[in-house]
């Protein structure tokens, strides 16, 4: 197992920054989120003298304290925190460091105590230090996919309740009461910011910081527009929650026609690994000429790199954004 560890490590270390450096590229040049930030914050042409939307998504500096204030300053530590706080939301940033700092010291002391192999042990040192953020990812996506399949429930409810006559700050105190979570925690903390003197667009806007969804910022779009203009908010609420489903259903259905892509994809990763497995119990001295030879072992770890650079584009290729 020892000659095994560190290919299988190195593949893994080098396997992990392909594909940080890669999502890191596609951020760079996907500028989606750049013009919804842009459209929410007022940033495009300005007529008259003032900004055609005075509406501003940025950090709230009320959401940090202690070290954390001084972290989010910076750049990249400022959108890791959105993330930290889209996914947790009574979390920081410095607790998650600590996190990924104790991870990533547990990993190193147990590589250095089972090899006593410095390169192994730094390499188990990023496997540690990279695997909180794994979970904080799929955290994230997860807590905004079920935010996402609440959201037109939730503008129908306050649609109904803007009909019979309430205020739309009532409806929000309604919202936070009845609504399932994460989305009724949401509101509940936007109706306490509002109950405590913060202006209630202000609330909003920092509410949808911290969803970042395009469909959630429709309606917070929506509803600002209408308060500074007027009209009837229950029937914009009832069109975008359709539109909201409409959506939901497209995207469920190209999921469904690219499952066979998925699957197949996962089986030609998984078909290799398995095969070799099997070998190896059924005949060592054949595995052997991998597993026992450094010219085996370098082959081994590129291919499980390979592999999984292998997934990776099979998932952006049966991804299909809607």
């Amino acid at each position: 197992m020892d000659s095994l560890s560190l290919p299988i490590l190195i593949a893994g270390a080098v396997a992990l920054l392909v594909f940080g450096l890669t999502m890191a590229v596609v951020g760079m040049v996907n500028n989606e989120k750049k013009k919804l930030s842009q459209r929410l914050g007022g940033e495009g042409k300005k007529t008259g003298g003032a900004s055609s939307l005075p509406l501003s998504i940025t950090r709230n500096d009320d959401e940090t304290s202690g070290a954390s204030t001084y972290l989010v300053r910076w750049r990249p530590l400022e959108g890791l925190h959105r993330i930290v706080v889209q996914a947790y939301p009574n979390m920081n940033v410095t607790l998650f460091l600590c996190i990924v700092g104790t991870c990533a010291l547990f990993m190193f002391i147990m590589g250095t105590s089972l090899t006593n192999n410095l390169v192994i042990a730094c390499v188990a040192l990023a496997l540690g230090a990279y695997f909180p953020f794994l979970l904080l990812m799929q955290k994230r996506s997860r807590r905004q996919r079920q935010i996402a399949l609440q959201l037109p429930e939730a503008l129908d409810f306050l649609s109904r309740v803007l009909q019979a006559g309430h205020s739309f700050s009532t409806g929000i105190q309604m919202m936070s009461e009845e609504l399932p979570d994460p989305l009724k925690s949401e509101f509940r903390r936007c109706y306490e910011q509002h109950s405590l003197g913060q202006p209630l667009e202000d609330t909003l806007k920092e509410m949808a910081t911290r969803i970042e969804s395009t469909d959630f910022a429709f309606f917070i779009t929506a509803t600002l527009i209408q308060r500074q203009t007027g009209g009837d908010l229950s029937e914009v609420l009832k069109n975008i929650s359709n539109m909201v489903r409409q959506r939901i259903r497209l995207a469920q259905h190209v999921k469904a026609k690219t499952a066979e892509g998925r699957f197949t994809g996962y089986i030609l990763v998984a078909f290799p690994a398995v095969m070799f497995v099997l070998v190896a119990f059924m005949n060592p001295g054949y595995a052997h000429n991998l597993t026992g030879t450094s010219v085996g072992q370098k082959m081994l770890g590129v291919a499980f790199g390979l592999q999984l650079m292998g997934l990776y584009a099979i998932r952006k290729l049966t991804t299909v954004k809607v």
